[in-house]
């Protein structure tokens, strides 16, 4: 085998014959524009064919051992993209036509060769085989892109699916809410427009103690409302995505010690104490005060709902893992255990009952839970049925 390999092109040409005068001349002829191999039989041609890319084979049909057109047939299916040329005597015409049509050959000429005639021939079979290749490449491109474009469209329809399933359950939990709002504050307010209308109508007749009765059932209902609507308002903002905080320092201590002393008078009107218990003596967190006083509130609000008159409820401070932990702890009914998992979740409530009739939107813990988030802290809860709930929250210490 002799090859120049001087071209940028990967254009590489195997000539196969038996004669070596034959591959000389021929090597002569096509090294100046090609990559030339050459084999003296089909036997010596294949290490060739394995080791190098081989664009175009040229072979005699007459060869020792195996003919061009047999060796052209055994490598078609491995090499089925070179392009290959044959040439023979007029005696083997009738074979190589057979062969031409099977596919096999690209073009045959015959002994002795015309030089410009055979130049031409292995051109075309050159821009054939480039033809062959960039088709193919252009193929795998189109191929890929439509994967690529398969892939985004799926991508996007699932995108849009998914979008359209959480604008669907959010429009159902818009009108949820919506429903139960509006069935919350029917009541409430119908109540208070009942009472009202009596002492409208009836003002003279009623006497100074039901028309007190009368009076304070309807601030107690506008009241509950007023609370419904404002708790509703906020978990709309939550929702929205417009929570803010005002954060600012403020010692955490006495502030509890506040909220606490609030919270005291709805606690006496049930004959409850409400008990304060610091580990720590001074110390300033940044929170939102008015935020996290609406936790505090809810939170003692709820233990004095759901406990019965004459029990305590503890508030203990402490320091825990870089942050101060609030506990309430009230001596109440409890919670039953699988109902504590969907406590925080809007508009649940549990089976409990309040012990003196208070009403609740369903809306307090689950605002209660964002603006414990919001500061970065958590919020969990113990319970047992007969003895008690536990509410703990923790707030980060400044760093």
């Amino acid at each position: 085998m002799y090859v120049e390999n001087q071209f940028e092109l990967n254009h590489n040409l195997l000539v196969i014959d038996d004669e070596v005068e034959i591959t000389k001349s021929l090597f002569r002829q096509f090294r100046r524009k090609y990559n030339v191999f050459v084999a003296n039989s089909a036997y010596d041609a294949l290490p060739i064919l394995e080791k190098e890319d081989i664009q175009v084979v040229l072979s005699d049909q007459r060869m020792p051992g195996m003919t061009g057109i047999s060796f052209f047939s055994a490598i078609k299916d491995k090499y089925p993209d070179a392009l290959k040329l044959i040439l023979t005597g007029y005696s083997d015409i009738e074979a190589v036509i057979d062969a031409i049509n099977a596919g096999q050959v690209f073009r045959y000429l015959t002994k002795p060769w015309n030089p410009v005639e055979l130049n031409m021939a292995i051109e075309e079979a050159f821009e054939r085989h480039e033809l062959i290749t960039n088709n193919r490449a252009l193929l795998q491109k189109l191929k890929e892109a439509n994967l690529t474009l398969e892939k985004k469209v799926e991508e996007r329809t699932q995108q849009l699916e998914t979008t359209n399933d959480k604008l669907t359950n959010l429009n159902i939990e818009k009108n949820k809410y919506i429903g139960i709002v509006a069935h919350d504050l029917r009541s409430p307010i119908g109540a208070a427009y009942s009472f009202s209308d009596l002492l409208i109508e009836d003002f003279d007749s009623i006497d100074d103690k039901d028309k007190r009765a009368f009076i304070k059932i309807i601030n107690e209902r506008c009241n509950f409302s007023l609370n419904l609507i404002s708790d509703f308002l906020d978990a709309s903002k939550i929702e929205a995505g417009i929570f803010e905080l005002k954060l600012q320092e403020h010692n955490y201590v006495d502030f509890i010690s506040e909220c606490v002393k609030q919270n005291q008078i709805l606690a006496r009107n049930k004959l409850q104490s409400i008990l304060i218990h610091s580990e720590i003596e001074d110390i300033s967190l940044r929170f939102d005060k008015n935020k996290m006083e609406q936790v505090m509130n809810n939170l003692l609000s709820n233990a004095i709902k759901y406990s019965h008159p004459n029990t305590k409820i503890r508030v203990e401070i402490f320091l825990l893992d870089n942050s101060v932990q609030t506990k309430i702890i009230d001596e109440g009914q409890g919670i039953p255990v699988e109902e504590i998992a969907n406590l925080f979740n809007p508009y649940i409530t549990t089976s409990v009952k309040s012990t003196a009739n208070e009403k609740s939107t369903g809306l307090g813990l689950a605002i209660v839970k964002k603006i414990i988030e919001a500061h970065n802290g958590k919020i969990e809860v113990k319970s047992e049925i007969g003895k008690g709930s536990e509410f703990v929250f923790s707030v980060p210490l400044i760093t």
